[in-house]
């Protein structure tokens, strides 16, 4: 029989839970964030600073209390920089923690609650319980669906890509970012794709080699395009399966490099979570850069030739500030 490790466990708690500790004002005094202000409402507090991550953010230090924290949900947000999140999250960045060392530094101030957060996965009915037996179905990818996405067996074998010969269709394996575990996949064609089984949750893992770890990793939308990263001899991509970008998959890059290429696509909605990415993510201490798409009419790596996308990466450049 399997046992749980004490440090397990507090992991556990941590991914899927957002502590708020009894004394939120004391808890963010000992976090060096001065509470300023208080204004009371009907249901609970919130308790103004100054932002402890605007100079990160925008070169220059809150010079206002921009900054909020509310005393019943924990959550807090700088209107001014847009620095946002949980009280977890704000343990985290001033305290350089991992996440089950944040809870544990919340649980010795006193817990007031333990919500859990949008992002608690779907449980699966047994029934639907995927074992690798169900790969059997598929192949490898013939030659020439690999020419027609620039890709290289190598690169779809590191990766468990294969091939569904009936529907001439990707398969895109979705696993445990732990323990290697097959949750699923998604199956992808021209102009289709589904996951398998339905409700499988993809916001808890990332596509690509969960075993890599190393200096700078690179983050794209498609599953494919992180193989056709790797087979232009780019390391360390992933993919999200899709443009929103949770806040457990962007935890599982952070502790896989240390610095990230955001290669989200190069439209509105790309470009909108590349944005909210790096404000959330960069004061909490990894370093990013965006692929350069300057220049291109290419939505994503999988649009550009071998060359534009090797250039893409290398260019890979620190966004602009706006001006206000």
């Amino acid at each position: 029989m399997k046992t749980t490790s004490p440090t397990d466990v507090w992991e556990q708690l941590a991914a899927y839970s957002n502590p708020v500790p009894s004394d939120v004002a004391g808890a963010m005094s000992r976090l060096d964030v001065e509470v300023l202000r208080e204004l009371s409402g009907e249901d609970a507090t919130e308790f103004l600073a100054r932002c402890p991550a605007h100079r990160a953010l925008t070169g220059k230090a809150d010079r206002r209390p921009s900054f909020s924290v509310n005393s019943r949900s924990g959550l807090f947000h700088c209107f001014s920089c847009g620095y946002a999140g949980a009280f977890i999250d704000l343990v985290e960045d001033r305290l350089g923690l991992s996440r089950a060392e944040a809870f544990q530094w919340i649980a010795r101030q006193g817990i007031y609650r333990t919500r859990d957060t949008e992002e608690q996965p779907e449980r699966k009915k047994p029934e639907e319980r995927i074992t690798e037996a169900a790969l059997a179905l598929f192949e490898p990818p013939p030659a020439h669906a690999l020419d027609s996405r620039g890709l290289k067996a190598e690169a779809c074998a590191a990766f468990g890509v294969l091939w569904h010969p009936g529907n001439r269709h990707w398969i895109l394996p979705i696993r445990d970012p732990n323990t290697g575990e097959l949750w699923g996949w998604q199956e992808k064609g021209n102009r289709y794709f589904r996951n398998y089984p339905q409700g499988v949750t993809k916001s808890r893992t990332l596509f690509g080699n969960l075993a890599w770890k190393g200096s700078t990793a690179l983050l794209l939308e498609s599953p494919l395009d992180a193989v056709r990263a790797l087979s232009l001899g780019i390391d360390g991509a992933f993919a999200s399966f899709g443009a929103h970008v949770s806040e457990a998959q962007m935890r599982l890059i952070k502790v896989r490099c240390s610095t990230l290429v955001l290669g989200l696509d190069n439209d509105t909605a790309g470009r909108t979570s590349q944005d909210r990415l790096y404000a959330r993510w960069r004061p909490r201490g990894l370093p990013m850069r965006f692929l350069d798409y300057r220049g291109t009419p290419a939505k994503d790596l999988g649009d550009m030739d071998d060359d534009a996308a090797r250039s893409a990466y290398a260019g890979a450049h620190y966004p602009w500030r706006r001006r206000r």
